[in-house]
């Protein structure tokens, strides 16, 4: 017996014993939460980040009207100019656009003429109305990537004379081209 209870393995068996005993001793239940301490002062600003990009110009307005010229008199000074004229509404945007691959084809050509569609907003919904000269219209639908995108009129449907092809964008952009059937 006395090979089993060494001095080293006695002291190990009290150390661990110690040990469980105040692994025991701290896991009792938690306390309760203390009030929270002051706010700690503010630290320095950060650098200014790097500026945002541009974005695109809004659509030009329409010039107003002249004001009435001074009366012409035969030996005195011309009038004061009139007041401005009221601002007219916004014109069609100047970015967008639309090109034909052929802006004349004869009537009833079997190949299509592609409507190439530049300067729309990115993922921008485009109308594509095709007008006949009698007033009738062929409708259609793309949407821009990246601010580009296509359509395909068929002409060996349409009959003779000037079509107007008219682009125009969900978001406001706006542009047209004439396609000539002869």
């Amino acid at each position: 017996m006395n090979r089993f209870f060494t001095t080293k393995r006695l002291a190990l068996i009290l150390t661990l014993t110690i040990m469980s005993l105040l692994v025991a001793a701290c896991a009792g239940d938690d306390g309760t939460v203390g009030p929270a301490g002051s706010t700690g002062a503010a630290g320095p600003t950060g650098a200014a980040g790097s500026a945002g990009p541009v974005g695109a110009a809004g659509s030009r307005g329409a010039a107003g009207a002249a004001g009435a010229a001074g009366a012409d008199g035969s030996s005195g000074a011309r009038g004061p100019a009139g007041p401005a004229g009221a601002f007219g509404a916004d014109g069609e945007s100047t970015t967008a656009g639309v090109t034909l691959s052929a802006s004349s084809v004869a009537q009833g050509t079997a190949a299509d003429v592609s409507v190439w569609l530049t300067g729309f907003n990115a993922a921008e919904s485009i109308t594509v109305t095709l007008v006949a000269p009698d007033g009738s219209t062929i409708v259609q639908t793309a949407t821009a990537s990246a601010g580009l995108a296509t359509a395909i009129i068929s002409p060996a449907l349409l009959g003779k004379g000037l079509h107007g092809v008219i682009a125009e964008g969900n978001a406001g952009s706006k542009a047209s081209a004439a396609l000539n059937i002869k």
